[in-house]
């Protein structure tokens, strides 16, 4: 049986959970984004999903990945020959784009748009060890001397978007439970 996907909020982090699959986006104090997993981890995200958490997720998500590819076009990067962009940075071919960690923990993030889903991966780097690792893996967007440029700009707006979702989602939630205590039938106050 599938399970709904679900979003929590707490404190700069956002955990996103579907059929036991799970992997948290969060900003550190110095700004900077990481997306954090267990171990690998592929994780689709359907636009076609009745759960409504799921589609608002996906339009978060292809908003991103638009910003990006947008962005890259735009300022005519895909034609300049000699960018400081990672090589496979973008593959407009087969709507992908990777982010490796801005640190050395040696994983990558991948946004693949195919057919009608989101597909994110949070992949450890095959051809690197990392021996400072504590089992996690972790991807870094730093938001100053990255190899990346100002992309980070796009993750930033991306974490704002995602984390106003999320908090409007922990909110309501807190606010039917409120409300259901006021129904108690046992307190005559009410």
């Amino acid at each position: 049986m599938e399970r709904e996907l679900q979003i929590k909020y707490y404190n700069n982090c956002i955990i996103i959970e579907k059929n036991g699959l799970k992997f948290s986006v969060e900003r550190k104090s110095d700004g900077d984004i990481w997306f954090n997993s267990n171990s690998n981890i592929t994780f689709p995200i359907d636009f076609y999903s009745r759960n409504q958490i799921e589609w608002r997720s996906y339009n978060i998500f292809a908003n991103l990945m638009k910003t990006i590819v947008g962005r890259y076009i735009l300022s005519d990067d895909y034609k300049k020959k000699y960018n400081t962009l990672p090589k496979d940075f973008i593959d407009l071919e087969t709507r992908k784009i990777i982010w490796h960690s801005d640190s050395n923990q040696y994983s990558s993030l991948y946004l693949h748009l195919k057919e009608n889903q989101i597909i994110v991966s949070i992949k450890k780097d095959q051809n690197k060890k990392n021996t400072f690792s504590d089992g996690n893996l972790k991807v870094r967007i730093r938001t100053s001397g990255s190899d990346y440029g100002y992309y980070y700009q796009e993750f930033e707006n991306f974490f704002n978007d995602l984390s106003n979702f999320a908090y409007q989602l922990n909110s309501s939630k807190n606010e039917k439970i409120s409300k259901q205590r006021k129904l108690s039938l046992f307190n005559k106050n009410n």
